[in-house]
């Protein structure tokens, strides 16, 4: 492998000590490429430079610690003289594989970090069938594509909502714990696989909205200021009402964002369009070993 300048020493395994240093490397190399930072800080996983509102939303810190502790074993960085420019995250969830994070300190992207890494994963994740990642920084986009994933464009959605054109949702409730046998057996309908532990995250600092109706059944967990972070459905028709209800969760005044929105979510361009929001091209879902699952918007981080 060349390398511009220097040579990669060293790809090894993540240890908690290293994770002050993950996390700033992934807010900074995220914050300089996601344009939907300056509009809506504090959402975005990994560039969450926004203080005061940690109670509310799940941080990078948060984030960063909750895939190292259970899945330590697919945790990479890559270091050169004691100092780490580079850092890799990804779960496994019953034998589908998430990546949640690569990213390159910025003053070092280009020069080999991100495709050492990469290669390294490679080679302990090649028997995996199935995995999932949404792709947000550059220096992500040119190490992930040569590893045969199926590319979904995507967009996102932002601003505030006409509130007089929500829709009632007349099979919608809050969730309770009670519900996660049933939402784990939809995980694994729709993904092939329980998204299991972090289902415990999301719930720590989101809004659970379940829906059943006849056979049909959904859920969705939403940020305080309505933004969907992840949503899966056995019907559009329970999943518009789903995206419905975390978008009317929010408080008037508030600009909520929906994101990764594919062409196969064709009903959730729907809601967001019928509701006044503004569309923008944002970076791909990809895919490899499996289809995308639908009705369903993935988290950004834990697919």
């Amino acid at each position: 492998m060349a390398v511009k300048k220097g040579a990669v020493e060293l790809v090894r395994a993540m240890t908690y000590d290293d994770l002050p240093q993950v996390v700033k490397i992934a807010r900074r190399a995220y914050d300089e490429d996601i344009s939907v930072i300056s509009e809506r800080p504090g959402l975005e996983p990994w560039a969450d430079s926004v203080k005061g509102r940690e109670d509310t939303r799940i941080t990078s810190q948060d984030l960063a610690e909750h895939i190292l502790r259970h899945d330590a074993g697919t945790c990479l960085v890559a270091e050169d003289d004691g100092k780490v420019n580079g850092a890799m995250m990804a779960i496994n969830r019953e034998g589908m594989i998430i990546m949640s994070m690569l990213a390159v300190r910025p003053k070092a992207q280009g020069r080999g970090y991100a495709a050492a890494i990469i290669d390294r994963m490679r080679a302990m994740l090649d028997d995996y069938r199935r995995a999932m990642a949404v792709v947000k920084a550059s220096e992500t986009i040119r190490a992930m594509f040569p590893w045969n994933f199926d590319v979904h464009p995507a967009m996102r959605a932002g601003g505030q909502i006409d509130r007089s054109r929500l829709s009632t949702t007349k099979s919608v409730r809050e969730g309770t714990p009670q519900d996660r046998d049933f939402i784990e057996g939809l995980d694994r309908r729709l993904r092939g696989a329980s998204r299991g532990v972090d289902h415990d995250l999301l719930a720590s600092r989101a809004r659970l909205f379940v829906a059943e109706e006849r056979s049909a059944r959904g859920y969705a967990y939403a940020h305080s200021d309505g933004s969907p972070l992840t949503l899966a459905a056995t019907t559009t028709t329970v999943a518009r009402e789903l995206l419905t209800s975390c978008l009317a969760s929010g408080s008037p005044g508030d600009a909520p964002v929906v994101r990764n929105l594919t062409g196969e979510q064709r009903w959730a361009f729907d809601v967001v369009r019928s509701l006044g929001m503004d569309l923008h091209l944002a970076g791909p879902v990809i895919v490899r070993g499996m289809a995308l699952p639908a009705p369903y918007l993935p988290h950004d981080s834990l697919g």
